[in-house]
């Protein structure tokens, strides 16, 4: 018995550790790399300048929102639109349910969900790091990066929510799920994929010179997706169009 307690314990703070090291791989190259983006005068990170700037993203993003239809039909937009929409509906039509019959160990299942939480966490924490550090550091550069990964996280997360209510697909663990749209559930689009891809795209879009940061990010991001597919909480399609609504969320946050 006290054999299987210790044993545990080292586990426990192995994962502890794995955890940290994570944490600080994803802070370092944020930290100890120059902004290339201009520093501006400090404003302070006080209750009124944060609003002020999370006001000035929002009022942005509302902006944006209203050129979607505009921008949509956009030859520029459409060379990538077609393409996501088209695998969108053949993942819909041909592979998400026999992709998602595949995945039977529920251990398995367990891990991948675990590790896909962890990895939002993460991203969540070393945005708000980030902007801490900015702030008594005094570096508003650094601060603004970390703000605009929150924002992100944030904005996505609510377009996410608002696309989950409208779809209402089944989750691929109901007992008996099909994958039917106004089915019951909120699988559609996935909330990790799109979360985590928007860190990864305002990061990436803040250091445009720096490929490790940017290689980074988008392979953490990748690997917060995919894994929602072995924990299956969502389909392969529900990934796809969570990463680029994410991404395209992020970009544009970052840009703006």
């Amino acid at each position: 018995m006290l054999v299987v307690t210790a044993n545990d314990s080292m586990i426990q703070k192995r994962k502890c550790h794995l955890r940290i090291v994570v944490i600080c791989a994803v802070l370092f190259p944020l930290w100890s790399h120059q902004d290339v983006l201009a520093q501006t005068a400090w404003t302070g990170c006080g209750p009124s300048q944060t609003t002020h700037q999370v006001i000035g993203h929002a009022t942005q993003l509302l902006r944006g929102i209203e050129r979607v239809p505009r921008n949509a039909i956009r030859p520029e937009n459409l060379k990538w639109e077609l393409p996501i929409a088209a695998a969108t509906g053949l993942l819909i039509a041909e592979a998400d349910q026999p992709a998602a019959n595949r995945v039977q160990s529920q251990s398995f299942q367990n891990l991948a969900n675990r590790w896909s939480n962890v990895g939002l966490i993460t991203e969540i924490g070393v945005g708000g790091a980030t902007w801490g550090a900015g702030c008594i550091e005094r570096k508003p550069s650094l601060r603004d990066n970390g703000l605009t990964a929150l924002t992100a996280i944030g904005a996505a997360g609510t377009f996410d929510l608002a696309l989950k209510l409208t779809f209402d697909r089944e989750f691929p663990f109901k007992p008996g799920s099909h994958g039917e749209f106004w089915g019951g559930g909120r699988s559609f689009p996935s909330g990790h994929a799109a979360t985590s891809f928007a860190f990864a795209s305002a990061i990436a879009h803040r250091y445009p010179h720096n490929r490790w940061v940017k290689w980074s990010v988008y392979a953490f991001a990748t690997g917060v997706a995919l894994s929602r597919y072995p924990a299956k909480r969502h389909y392969l399609s529900d990934i796809l169009v969570g990463s680029t609504l994410g991404y395209v969320t992020g970009t544009y946050v970052a840009q703006h």
